[in-house]
């Protein structure tokens, strides 16, 4: 019998409102068999409040003042940029758009985790800045959850009160049954070079061999454990994205994530381009914000949902219908 999953949605740039999700979560639905969809329980995450005014104050200034010409490219660098840079992890809690963040996420698995079985599959699809965050956050849950009594005696009052929480917390809450990961315009690599990438390892590795690795979650069954997937798509024309096995061995060997190239920016745009280099750079904005639409980032979201809930993936259902069909082609 197939099993509730959950699925949780982190935005990056090019957000300004709630509802960002709303078009590829329709999309993904429609692309689910009937007895799915009500199995499958969705909740964004919408963090862009924290610093998309200070950005909008600063540039309507600027542009007020006639200093240059504001427009979506000038936004995207802002916000790209800007994100980032309000998106450092800082040692004190208070006034710390990380922490900050964090909590909107916690906020999030907090309601799900009320309105569904606290042992439920979960699945994060990132966009963006998105993707970091979701890793950071599973990283850090990871790290405060194993500490031991005197670890936690060390720590600070926010780091010991979010360390009990968890410890109390059910596996959903824990990330103990965190199954999928979606990334979709990855900037994770722009993070990394401060450290060197023999100081980076992915969330599937553990920092010592006495410790788990941050995902998959420890708490899942082992059906469940055979078909957790790490898809990160990317565009070659996308500025802003980037895939993660060149970050180094590690990332390479991970047998769980895949890098996926696909046309974010649309199939003309993207034969322009190939025919044209010197125009790629023009259609950044597009690649970096298709994802959301993009039928064959739709079509892998949809399948590793299918294939987490325990049911057959989407693309295996269309692809047996065809074998009956064989006269179609599509």
């Amino acid at each position: 019998m197939p099993q509730p999953v959950a699925v949780v949605f982190v935005h990056g740039i090019h957000t300004l409102e709630p509802g960002y999700e709303k078009a590829m979560r329709d999309a993904i639905i429609a692309r689910l068999p009937l007895h799915l969809r009500e199995l499958v329980t969705f909740e964004p995450v919408f963090w862009a409040e924290r610093v998309r005014k200070r950005q909008k104050q600063y540039l309507d200034e600027a542009a007020g003042q006639q200093l240059f010409r504001d427009g979506r490219f000038r936004r995207l660098v802002v916000q790209g940029l800007g994100d980032a840079a309000a998106y450092q992890k800082t040692k004190s809690y208070k006034n710390s758009a990380y922490y900050e963040i964090q909590s909107d996420v916690r906020a999030a698995l907090e309601k799900l985790d009320a309105q569904g079985p606290p042992d439920r599959p979960l699945i994060f699809i990132g966009h963006s800045l998105g993707c970091h965050i979701v890793s950071s956050f599973i990283w850090d849950v990871n790290t405060i959850k194993n500490w031991d009594e005197a670890r936690i005696a060390r720590a600070d009052e926010q780091e010991q009160a979010f360390a009990n929480y968890l410890k109390g917390g059910s596996p959903f809450r824990r990330l103990d049954t965190a199954a999928g990961l979606v990334m979709m315009g990855s900037n994770m690599p722009l993070f990394t070079f401060t450290f060197g990438p023999d100081r980076i390892m992915p969330i599937t590795a553990a920092r010592t061999p006495s410790d788990k690795a941050a995902f998959p979650g420890a708490a899942l069954n082992a059906a469940t454990l055979s078909q957790v997937r790490w898809n990160n798509y990317y565009s070659r024309n996308d500025l802003l994205g980037y895939p993660l096995k060149p970050l180094n061995a590690a990332y390479a060997k991970e047998p769980l994530l895949s890098d996926i190239e696909v046309a974010s920016e649309g199939w003309w745009q993207r034969g322009i381009s190939s025919l044209v280099p010197k125009v790629s750079t023009a259609f950044t904005y597009r690649a970096h914000t298709g994802y959301w639409t993009n039928r064959r980032v739709v079509r892998g979201a949809a399948d590793l949902i299918s294939a987490i809930a325990g049911d057959e993936p989407v693309s295996g259902r269309f692809a047996a219908l065809k074998r009956l069909m064989p006269g179609r082609q599509g």
